[in-house]
């Protein structure tokens, strides 16, 4: 059964992390969004949510002790963040509507469209996505463009396999 969360751990929030993506991550606009992403391959491989291992198996370290790095959480195939100017909407209601509409749109797709993608790739993606329209736009259409940026980088994860089944053989 699919599971249309949007835990924690798939929240971009590090602030080096983001400042990483402005530095050396990409960016191009696709509808409503300037999109920054960095597509990489982490130094341990990350495992798929079937291989994740229950929080109960690790023994709770005292506060003493340092967390040793097999207890630390284990980040997830895709972080995004979504920020929309005050310059373009001034009302705090409307900014906080569109990250909840994009929030949402990005939840229901996700597990479609990129989640066994980006397990099989065994890559992580790291999203920023600005919303650049002066107006709140329709649900149907912020959920339809979420969905064309989402399987634009499907796509590039599926030719990132690709090109690593063709340097095997």
């Amino acid at each position: 059964m699919i599971r249309y969360t949007f835990p924690k751990d798939m929240r971009l929030s590090s602030k080096k992390e983001i400042d990483a993506l402005f530095m050396e991550g990409n960016t191009f606009v696709s509808g409503p969004f300037r999109v920054f992403y960095r597509l990489y391959k982490p130094d341990h491989p990350v495992p798929s949510s079937s291989q994740l291992v229950s929080p109960s198996s690790h023994p709770v370290p005292s506060s003493r002790q340092p967390i040793p790095s097999s207890c630390q959480p284990i980040p997830s195939s895709c972080q995004i963040a979504f920020s929309v100017s005050k310059k373009r909407l001034k009302s705090a209601v409307q900014r906080n509507k569109v990250k909840r509409r994009l929030r949402e749109a990005f939840r229901l797709q996700y597990p479609h469209v990129l989640k066994q993608v980006l397990e099989q790739s065994n890559h992580i993606l790291l999203l920023l996505c600005i919303y650049l329209p002066h107006e709140v736009k329709p649900w149907d259409y912020t959920e339809k463009k979420m969905g064309i940026l989402l399987s634009y980088f499907s796509d590039i994860c599926q030719k990132n396999i690709e090109s690593a089944l063709d340097s095997d053989r």
